[in-house]
């Protein structure tokens, strides 16, 4: 229902932009975003992810009034409930909850697009850079495949498979074993060249 044009956080991990529209298709004509929350993923559950709704602690939450069809925010860590008394956003995975409303679908809309709840996912992408950089250095520097390199991709896309198919507890699990060995650069083998 709700069109997410951008959910990032920014380079320097002190900003989370978000710009979300309702879907323009005649049958959503009477729906409006009314709230928006924000979850870490240490604070998602299985009953927030399916069916999508929101509840329990949180880090943000907004509430809006009116005919909203168009939601355009920057925010800053500051802007968080003391949840999150953190000074930037970038070791967390976030979930972000884009919620129209009780109204009733029209008799007209596609079942597939009802729910009042749109989900979101959003990291840090800076601390993906960061890693692969890790990996490359080594790479170059030595002529070696780093250790953890081919277990990173293959956890690299688990992990955006997951979130793709809406398959939102084993993107957590992969989100979490690719960040927590940050900086793992072990040698396995030579590529076999110079000798």
């Amino acid at each position: 229902m709700v069109i997410i044009e951008q959910l990032r956080i920014s380079d320097d991990g002190k900003r989370m932009y978000i710009n979300v529209h309702v879907n323009n298709a005649s049958y959503f004509d009477s729906r409006y975003i009314t709230s928006i929350v924000i979850k870490t993923a240490s604070q998602v559950s299985e009953s927030d992810i399916s069916p999508v709704s929101p509840s329990g602690e949180n880090v943000y939450t907004a509430n809006y009034e009116g005919n909203l069809r168009r939601l355009d925010l920057v925010l800053q860590p500051s802007d968080f409930n003391l949840n999150f008394a953190k000074s930037d956003f970038t070791s967390d995975l976030f979930f972000v909850y884009f919620i129209c409303g009780e109204t009733l679908p029209d008799e007209c809309t596609p079942c597939a697009l009802a729910d009042l709840t749109t989900l979101g996912v959003t990291f840090d992408e800076n601390i993906l850079y960061q890693k692969v950089m890790g990996f490359t250095k080594s790479l170059a520097d030595n002529c070696n495949v780093p250790v953890g390199f081919t277990d990173f991709i293959l956890l690299w896309n688990a992990f955006k498979a997951s979130v793709e198919t809406e398959h939102y507890i084993p993107a957590i699990k992969y989100y979490n074993m690719l960040f927590d060995n940050i900086g793992n650069t072990k040698i396995s083998r030579g590529c076999g060249c110079n000798g």
